[in-house]
């Protein structure tokens, strides 16, 4: 079995993506992969990016308005570490290595959950009053320096959240990783959903020539039949939030370029001009076209989700974010499942899903008042009276004729009489 190291992080579901026509106006931002602990203090100058397109605002709002009173919903981010200074870190545990993170990853990853406002007032999470447990999983890129991703380091990882879920209050567990399918991997995924928490993991990027995954797809864009459900895990689990990007505002044709189609996909979201956090606590600008960031975002607008309905379990707050999508959640696209997420719409539109998630089509209900009828006539008192009147006028007139027509008869009688 292929080992997918945290290069498949970088080159797969993070971003790495070669833009083949003029850059984006992101890269004239300092780039989140770029960034380190001492690096030069430069300006971020994007704006909202997909907060603004997805209008987290007004759904940060309704929330702030209408969720009852209650525990911050918690995030379990497993990735490379975060790094606390904007993102709020309630809790960490680690399987591979230790120390400060080293990699931007999942601070980037964390800072689009829940990372807190930049200076300005502009949005950086989605959900920036939830709160994250950092689950350390990989720690570099190096594959020499033991502490790279495999399937049983993300098992562990999940392991870790299944039996830790409810004492931490963990509602969504956010996976911006592939790698191979195991048999440990299942299960972990398995016993971290029956704890009661959404896994939420990325679609998967085209990989570049050399990156892991790149003798599975197409080089360039999707061939016919191209299919990542069986290839990239924990994504092509059942029951996992499966998210994509999408190319909306980035002027891209083609998103296969950038994404690997996926049948397994649940929901997709925008990420160009994505904005989080770096390792030097400054914000910055995320590579776009990426499923990593995807999966991020529609992490915290289910921590968004399970702040307006806290009683609701996984299943219906999943039912929320797919009924109330942009597309078909009975007809599901492999590369938009059932279409780009819509925050506010999953916070107000009238649906009551069971607890299995099921979610019931708006019918008419049945009016418990009779069948309208034409109204009966009145009755007719002089009904019998007229109806004699006219049979004696039809005798009386018969009557009549027939002494009409004998009395020329009975005169010429008498005349010869």
């Amino acid at each position: 079995m292929r080992l997918t190291a945290a290069a498949a992080v970088v080159g797969l579901v993070a971003a790495g993506v070669v833009w083949s026509a003029a850059p984006p106006a992101a890269a004239e931002n300092p780039l989140c992969s770029s960034v380190s602990a001492d690096s030069a203090p430069d300006a971020v100058t994007l704006g909202a990016g997909p907060l603004a397109q997805l209008d987290v605002a007004a759904a940060q709002q309704l929330v702030d308005r209408s969720a009852p009173a209650g525990p911050p919903v918690r995030v379990a981010v497993l990735d490379s570490g975060v790094d606390d200074a904007h993102v709020p870190v309630v809790a960490s545990h680690s399987v591979a290595g230790s120390g400060p993170p080293a990699y931007f990853h999942g601070t980037a990853v964390a800072g689009l959950v829940a990372g807190q406002p930049r200076d300005d007032g502009t949005g950086v999470g989605l959900a920036p009053a939830a709160q994250v447990v950092d689950v350390r999983v990989y720690d570099g890129v190096d594959e020499q320096d033991g502490a790279t991703l495999t399937p049983d380091r993300l098992a562990a990882g999940l392991e870790w959240v299944a039996a830790h879920a409810a004492d931490l209050h963990v509602r969504v567990a956010n996976v911006s990783l592939a790698v191979d399918p195991s048999p440990r991997l299942a299960a972990a995924v398995r016993a971290v959903q029956r704890a009661g928490v959404v896994v939420v993991a990325a679609a998967g990027n085209r990989p570049q020539e050399g990156e892991p995954f790149d003798d599975d797809f197409a080089d360039g864009s999707a061939a016919p039949g191209e299919d990542a459900a069986g290839i990239l895990f924990p994504a092509g689990y059942p029951g996992v939030v499966t998210v994509s990007s999408t190319a909306d505002g980035s002027g891209v044709a083609d998103v296969t370029q950038y994404v690997v189609p996926n049948s397994r996909t649940t929901v997709a979201a925008p990420t160009f001009d994505a904005v989080s956090y770096g390792l030097d606590g400054r914000p910055c600008v995320l590579e776009p076209l990426a499923t990593s960031w995807a999966a991020a975002e529609v992490s915290g607008v289910l921590a968004l989700v399970c702040q307006r309905f806290p009683d609701e379990v996984a299943a219906q707050v999943v039912a929320r974010l797919v009924h109330t999508a942009n597309g078909r959640p009975d007809t599901r696209s492999p590369l938009v499942g059932a279409g780009v997420v819509q925050p506010v719409e999953a916070l107000t539109r009238q649906l009551d899903p069971a607890r299995s998630g099921a979610v019931e089509r708006a019918v008419a209900a049945p009016h418990p008042s009779p069948t309208a009828r034409a109204p009966e006539p009145p009755d007719d008192v002089l009904a019998g009276v007229r109806g004699d009147a006219v049979w004696w006028g039809l005798l009386g007139g018969g009557v009549l004729v027939v002494a009409l027509l004998v009395r020329p008869v009975l005169a010429r009688r008498r005349a010869r009489g």
